[in-house]
């Protein structure tokens, strides 16, 4: 059996050479049946719009290329939901306009897809590159969890970011793609919902390469970080009332989102409900406390 991977770029004012580098790693992929979509969520920038498709209209001559301009910005979890739309695949695979893919994550992952029928999502060990320092390290050292992972997930994102997965497309379709409501952490978001009753696997092995450079990132925000977790939040608070443990792990993170956005009382109160639901963390709990201080008053570099 051979599945069509459709394959997905979107981008929203990314300069052109930059969007090339991240086709250039679809088109080189050892997986050939694919079928590649560019969405382009920045239609008033009209110099823009017709680079990019003149870019496309090059690199079709390797491969097949579908352009899409959104009528008007939309935000990328609307712009994916587009390409979805668009999709003729039986899998998918989102790749940000800054990153790349290595030329065997697709080949790799459809393997396991095929191999695994209960399988919703395959991720994957990664390489994160820091821009101008030349500085390169996996973003997993051990081996990462598979088959119902919902718990995990709870705990914290370890999928990472939306261009390591591949995707199903008949289970991704059934919960409705991209919550487009969401101001940040969109790919955590989804990645619950769908594992929720889907197994996941893993591919061990680096497959596609994150670029941390200098400029704005939606995760930068910490504003819209702290909006988004609470709507987590409220669609996890039921299974989060079931499982202590993991939901200590989970107000963590909240305690760690406020303290970045300078709300410490906010921080201290889920630091509280951490402490209270896995009292007996103690190296993790004094740890933590420690954390909140020094985020509160030396202010990390967030990319």
């Amino acid at each position: 059996m051979s599945f069509l991977v459709t394959t997905v770029i979107t981008t929203y004012r990314r300069r052109p050479e930059i969007v090339r580098r991240a086709l250039n790693s679809i088109v080189n992929q050892t997986y050939n049946s694919l079928e590649i979509i560019v969405v382009n969520d920045a239609p008033e920038e009209h110099k823009l719009v017709e680079e990019l498709r003149e870019l496309c209209s090059e690199l079709n001559t390797k491969k097949n290329i579908k352009y899409v301009v959104m009528k008007k910005n939309s935000g990328a979890c609307a712009a994916r939901n587009k390409a979805i739309e668009f999709a003729c695949g039986d899998c998918i695979a989102f790749l940000d306009d800054d990153d790349e893919w290595l030329p065997k994550k697709i080949e790799l992952q459809v393997k396991e897809l095929e191999d695994n029928p209960k399988c919703a999502l395959v991720y994957c060990n990664s390489i994160l590159y820091f821009e101008g320092k030349e500085k390169k390290e996996k973003m997993f050292n051990d081996m990462m969890p598979m088959g119902y992972i919902y718990k995990n997930l709870m705990a914290e994102n370890i999928i990472g970011s939306c261009s390591y997965p591949l995707f199903r497309m008949s289970c991704l379709r059934e919960i409705g793609g991209f919550r487009e409501d969401m101001p940040a952490l969109q790919d955590w978001e989804l990645y619950l919902r769908l594992l929720k009753y889907h197994e996941a696997r893993y591919v061990h092995e680096p497959l596609a390469v994150y670029h941390f450079y200098e400029g704005e990132r939606i995760s930068g925000n910490t504003s819209k970080r702290t909006e988004a977790y609470e709507k987590i939040r409220i669609e996890l608070q039921d299974d989060l009332e079931k499982e202590r443990k993991t939901a200590s792990d989970f107000f963590i993170k909240g305690c760690y989102f406020y303290s970045l956005n300078n709300e410490p009382f906010k921080a201290v109160q889920y630091y509280y409900k951490s402490v209270i639901n896995n009292p007996l963390k103690f190296k993790r709990n004094i740890l933590e406390a420690l954390k909140i201080i020094k985020r509160i008053f030396i202010k990390p570099k967030i990319y």
